[in-house]
């Protein structure tokens, strides 16, 4: 390794560490320690918060890797700057680019690093930490939580279920429920064949998938077989069901049916995400939104090398005189500037605003052209 790599390699390294401890500490603060203040006001035991916390961690350690790749790029040419040690290294004929290379090696190790943390260990702490999160909801009395789910009834047709009010777990109950389960004939696929809502649907226990709805009406929907019309649209009203017509049913207990609000990518490795989207493709559904989500686990990673280039650019035409206080202020606002553009393209793409790779890399791309602007700037 040159010397100069040396040099550059051992400024990096502190001021990456210490943002990623920076930005850790400000992601959590953000996030979860106002669910996990809650929890503890609310009497969850502080064993349940603490492991809450800890299983958190590892999601933002992902999104922390590219913060602190900018934070210590920017920190370690603004000191060369600063030291006049830059003027040093352009006198001896070294060129700015020639400085990046080990930024560049760098940034792609990092990104590399926060690809495999994403894709190993995220997931199943993700998922833990669901688990402890629905455990410290059982020393909630009630939720508003919108629930939806879909499944395969008894005959094998497709149902979806939406629970609008919530759950009251003293009476293992749900409130504002609505399921529609679709038709089985060929001629009728995605049309429903019964629609059914009830104001309340209670377990019988937390295991069981028996349900009693109280409250409600179900609207069958009886095709003409020579026409293939629909020609009754008559609501059938009742006060208390134990069985649905058409063998429709909520089709999960009181517990699998709370956990139906785990949809969190991160809760997914990259391999498990695209058999998904394959399943789902090959039933017909739309899998934009779990496209953009699949492949913002590269771009989201990738960030890092980018924002190494771009801190190390932006540290060089920095001028002198803010020093550390200056770097992490300036990091902080590029870090906000590109979470808010980074979520907008993803918003956009799950809607389809823009195709899904290009919604999840566009904030990359963007970032990117920025670093060879500075960086040609800087060389200059």
């Amino acid at each position: 390794m040159r010397l100069i790599d040396k040099l550059i390699l051992k400024d990096i390294i502190g001021p990456f560490i210490s943002g990623l401890m920076m930005f850790l500490l400000l992601v959590f603060t953000a996030g979860s320690l106002f669910q996990a203040t809650d929890m503890l006001v609310k009497g969850v035991p502080v064993w349940t918060v603490f492991k809450f916390v800890m299983l958190t961690m590892p999601s933002i350690i992902t999104q922390t890797f590219p913060m602190a790749m900018l934070l210590g790029g920017l920190l370690a040419f603004g000191r060369l700057s600063a030291d006049r040690e830059a003027v040093a290294i352009f006198a001896a004929g070294i060129s700015f680019p020639r400085t990046l290379r080990i930024v560049i090696l760098v940034g792609f190790l990092v990104s590399v690093v926060a690809f495999l943390w994403n894709d190993i260990v995220v997931p199943p702490a993700s998922t833990a930490m669901w688990v402890v999160k629905q455990e410290a909801m059982e020393h909630f009395a009630e939720s508003s939580n919108t629930l939806s789910y879909s499944f395969e009834g008894k005959d094998g047709q497709e149902e979806f279920v939406r629970v609008d009010g919530g759950y009251d777990a003293r009476t293992q109950s749900y409130k504002r429920v609505s399921i529609i389960k679709y038709s089985a004939d060929k001629n009728h696929k995605g049309e429903p064949e019964i629609v059914v809502y009830c104001n309340s649907a209670r377990a019988k226990d937390l295991k069981s998938v028996d349900w009693t709805y109280y409250d409600g009406w179900s609207m069958p929907f009886i095709s003409d077989k020579e026409t293939g019309t629909i020609d009754n649209l008559i609501p059938l009203y009742f006060k208390e069901l134990k069985t649905l017509p058409h063998q429709a049913t909520l089709g999960k207990s009181f517990n699998e049916g709370k956990k139906a609000e785990i949809t969190d990518p991160n809760n997914k490795s990259f391999r498990n995400l695209q058999k998904e989207i394959a399943s789902d493709r090959s039933k017909g559904h739309d899998v934009r939104g779990q496209e953009v989500d699949l492949y913002g686990k590269i771009s989201l990673p990738f960030a890092s090398l980018i924002f190494g280039i771009v801190g190390s650019a932006l540290g060089m035409n920095t001028q002198r005189g803010g020093g550390k206080s200056v770097g992490f202020g300036l990091a902080i606002f590029i870090v906000f500037i590109y979470w808010v553009f980074y979520h907008s393209t993803f918003v956009v793409g799950k809607n389809g605003g823009l195709p899904p790779m290009l919604a999840s890399f566009l904030a990359d791309i963007v970032g990117g052209f920025v670093g060879v602007v500075l960086a040609i700037r800087a060389s200059r």
